[in-house]
């Protein structure tokens, strides 16, 4: 087996996304001794700012607390980052002009994971997702450019179902994720359903805490799970993968 790349994870956002997303490259991970496992340097950066109160309320950048990330990964020259926040992703031309490292992007990933989970002409997505990736139109861009329409929740179930089940006392962001907080959740489930979409896509870390598609009865994307696998598979055979 061919020595894995070096890896750094930006963790941290929130804490229990980041540690699910450790977990995941080890799964993924064709490893059949200790030495066999990538290098990996994770850092539960928990100070970075909330990314979607930066980019709808002016809140604080997040941007320097996440290059304190690539400046930590630098010092110890990593070959390959990944963020486990889609949102964060907002800063990636930033964060990639600090680094010589390559950074996965499941922006890039997501487009060919819909076409395999829904092969017609013209599929129609729902996504859930924070308001600040909503906003800045990430997935709207990337899956836009596939002919791929994308649809959300409405405002008030965007903020009152899905953004309350994140960011609630004892959300998914929390130590302890409550039973309400989970009903929101699967509430938000099944209002994007509702609108008539061929592919549910996760697009918010979080979301991996509580679905997965295994569990699923319909096409669903976890888009945590999709990067985990694509970073371990770059990691072992990145001379075989394309990643843009």
């Amino acid at each position: 087996m061919n020595q894995p790349k070096k890896m750094g994870i930006v963790g941290g956002m929130g804490a229990r996304a980041g540690a699910l997303f450790l977990q995941k490259i080890i799964d993924y991970s064709p490893a059949i001794s200790d030495q066999d496992f990538p290098e990996i340097i994770f850092h539960n950066n928990a100070g970075v700012p909330d990314r979607t109160k930066a980019i709808l309320h002016n809140g604080p950048s997040s941007l320097n607390a996440l290059l304190k990330s690539i400046d930590l990964f630098n010092q110890q020259d990593v070959e390959l980052i990944a963020l486990a926040c889609v949102t964060s992703y907002y800063y990636y031309e930033q964060l990639r002009r600090h680094t010589n490292a390559c950074i996965m992007n499941p922006l890039h990933l997501v487009a060919e994971a819909v076409r395999e989970k829904s092969p017609g002409n013209a599929p129609r997505v729902g996504l859930l997702a924070t308001s600040g990736t909503i906003s800045a139109g990430l997935f709207h861009e990337a899956l836009g450019r596939e002919g791929i329409e994308v649809v959300t929740l409405n405002r008030t179930d965007q903020e009152e179902v899905f953004m309350r089940a994140v960011y609630m006392e004892n959300g998914f962001k929390s130590n302890h994720i409550s039973t309400e907080a989970r009903r929101l959740m699967a509430l938000a489930f099944e209002k994007i359903q509702n609108n008539g979409v061929d592919v549910v896509i996760g697009g918010c870390t979080e979301i991996s805490l509580d679905a997965s598609p295994a569990s699923a009865d319909y096409r669903f994307i976890d888009v945590l799970d999709l990067l985990a696998k694509k970073t371990a598979a770059y990691c072992y055979y990145s001379n075989y993968i394309t990643i843009e």
